[in-house]
């Protein structure tokens, strides 16, 4: 398989702001030519040649507009959200963030006017009884004050804007808005940009800018988040509400609203992971007492029914290609000619062994399936075979190199050795070997990946003559290039509520405390969803840990929390972003409403500042890495020792 090399971040580093180099809005450039002599004088700008023909120099103004958005953003600018949209886990200590892929986009506009360090756009967390109800209006609608019963101030239309231009607002009560509205002093904490370095601080993909949310999510309960535009909202006295009363709407400008549920800590990522199930570890049916058979069913075999060609019915022993342990056999020589081949009885309990039967056959099965790779192959085998004739060969059709395998069919038997297109019944036969929360780790059967492999290559294979040919083919794409593959099975609603998850798996066992050496790591080879819940991942060798984690996009902002979450305080950490032993109690959480979760994010930020360096000018970017939380992770151990299983 080729091979790709990524350059990840070793750091991330946060900065204040980025300011626009322009602001929005129209310019104008004009350009002036002066001509001097050698003596210094100044040319005219009208003067003659010497055939007194007048040349004159023009002067022209150039014209031209910064737009940027204003009343909405467009999908490609935004890098992420959290938490994600959707999803379900113990979000009640984190104040949501959205990450913009332009790191200049809040600083282009003011909130405040005359003010270019205060970001425009703020976000705002609705508890579920409080969730207002999205509009689509035109701009017309919202400039036109003398129908808005909500309060919204004057504005211009700038240039590229147009009157019937869609806008998606949102009302809010003045007395709800009033408590979870972040105040002027503490917009300027709630932005900044971050940006990953390489160990020789080089920068390392896009800078992103980031907007923190003031409020805590309610527990229990589903929590809608907007981005709202502040423009011009905000004076010396802090937001204008244009004199409405409590019971009055305030509108606002919604450029990106998503929602998330806060549930029991046990469907949490961690809380998820942590308890999900692992007996037994290994894809196989649960022990039962019968010694015979759970001689098999330790080995991943499983009975089915089993119809046999003259009509008889029986049970007969199958196991998918994911196993407990390694297996060392390698008794069947390939190619064959007919799955019967591949059927194994034991006298012993007078039952057939399928698996290997069936793996062949479903390679057949898969070829055929597809009819542009059935007939390049069989076309392919062909023209492979007339080339190696050693007769005629004063006939230019006969005197032609070997072909080269078709790159589309090469494709297609890689993907067919890492199981891609294999049914999910032939991996896993029966549900109770994979029943629901619960993760199941093997070890992949060469032999029945061969197989498999030869069933599909078995087309057009229908004489002794033809199996005989495949037998010398030496170009014969039908090769396991993996001689041990190991994996894991993961069935859980962190497949479905974690988008993006990332897996390293490492050749040795790495304990908790440990630091993890990459040089451990062994390489991926497939990771893929195979339904909305399970997740299967492929590594090429064994795997003795697996980290299963979060993208770095969900490194997120909040507080510490007892394990009920009710007590709140926040560990702090020094201007490297090394943990001190100091933090901001319970006691001293300086709450906007603490009815509503609503954070002063003004006096944190002094608090903070107090006890970390009080000397130093503490701004968003200080103050993001003091509230900013890890991404998760649960490692697994100890999971592909030296176990084989004699098949």
């Amino acid at each position: 398989m080729p091979e790709t090399t990524t350059t990840e971040p070793t750091k991330i580093e946060f900065i204040q702001y980025h300011k626009p180099a322009l602001k929005d809005g129209d310019y104008e450039i004009t350009v002036t030519q002066t001509i001097e002599s050698k003596d210094g004088k100044t040319i005219p700008t009208s003067t003659f040649t010497t055939d007194r023909k007048s040349i004159t120099h023009e002067t022209k103004p150039i014209r031209f507009s910064v737009s940027g958005e204003r009343f909405d953003l467009k999908p490609t600018d935004i890098h992420a959200v959290f938490p994600p949209d959707g999803s379900l886990g113990e979000h009640s200590n984190v104040l949501p963030h959205i990450i913009l892929n332009r790191s200049t986009l809040p600083w282009e506009r003011q909130a405040v006017t005359g003010n270019n360090d205060t970001p425009w756009l703020a976000l705002l967390l609705f508890a579920e009884v409080e969730t207002p109800e999205p509009q689509i209006i035109t701009l017309k609608t919202l400039k036109d004050i003398n129908i808005n019963a909500a309060k919204f101030p004057d504005f211009s239309l700038e240039s590229g804007q147009h009157e019937d231009d869609k806008v998606i607002i949102i009302d809010v009560k003045k007395q709800l808005l009033d408590k979870i509205l972040p105040t002027k002093e503490d917009l300027a904490y709630l932005g900044h940009v971050r940006q990953g370095t390489d160990d020789q601080g080089n920068l390392v993909g896009d800078e992103l800018a980031v907007i923190i949310c003031n409020r805590l999510p309610q527990k229990s309960g589903q929590s809608t988040v907007h981005l709202v535009s502040l423009e011009q909202r905000y004076d010396n006295n802090g937001f204008n509400f244009q004199g409405a009363g409590d019971n009055d709407d305030i509108r606002l400008v919604s450029l990106k609203s998503w929602s998330f549920s806060c549930i029991d800590e046990k469907q949490s990522f961690k809380g998820l992971l942590t308890n999900i199930n692992r007996e037994p570890s290994t894809l196989r049916l649960p022990p039962i007492a019968n010694t015979e058979a759970e001689k098999y069913l330790s080995l991943g075999y499983i009975p089915l029914p089993h119809f046999l060609r003259q009509g008889g019915k029986t049970f007969s022993w199958y196991h998918s290609p994911l196993i407990p342990g390694n297996n060392p056999n390698n008794d069947i020589t390939l190619p064959i000619r007919t799955a019967d081949e591949l059927v194994r009885y034991n006298p012993d309990n007078g039952m057939f062994d399928v698996s290997y039967s069936a793996a062949w056959e479903l390679g057949r099965l898969l070829a055929l399936q597809s009819k542009n790779l059935s007939i390049s192959l069989y076309n392919w085998k062909r023209t492979h075979r007339q080339s190696l004739q050693d007769i005629e060969t004063h006939l230019p059709f006969y005197n032609q190199p070997n072909p080269e395998l078709p790159e589309s069919i090469s494709k297609w038997f890689e993907d067919l050795i890492l199981l891609k297109g294999v049914p999910f019944n032939y991996l896993v036969p029966d549900e109770q070997m994979l029943p629901v929360e619960s993760i199941r780790f093997f070890y992949i059967d060469s032999l029945w990946i061969e197989c498999l492999l030869d069933g599909a290559f078995s087309i057009g294979r229908v004489t002794t003559s033809d199996h005989k040919r495949d037998q010398e083919n030496n170009t014969n794409p039908a090769v396991n290039n993996y001689p041990t593959v190991t994996g894991f099975l993961l069935r859980s609603d962190i497949v479905s509520g974690w988008q993006g998850l990332l897996v390293d798996g490492y050749d040795e066992v790495v304990h908790n405390d440990r630091l993890v050496d990459d040089t451990k790591k062994i390489e991926l080879l497939r990771m893929e969803r195979l339904s909305a819940n399970v997740l299967i991942c492929l590594f090429k060798g064994e795997i003795k840990t697996v980290d299963i984690h979060q993208k770095p996009e969900t490194l997120h902002f909040g507080l510490d929390s007892d394990d009920e979450g009710e007590i709140f305080y926040k560990k702090l950490k020094n201007l490297e972003g090394k943990p001190i032993d100091k933090k901001v109690d319970n006691n001293n959480i300086p709450w906007k409403d603490q009815e509503k979760r609503v954070i002063n994010i003004n006096a944190l930020a002094n608090l903070i500042k107090a006890q970390v360096d009080n000397s130093s000018t503490f701004t968003s970017a200080q103050f993001a890495l003091e509230m900013i939380e890890g991404v998760e992770k649960v490692r697994f151990t100890g999971i592909a020792e030296k176990n084989e299983a004699i098949l």
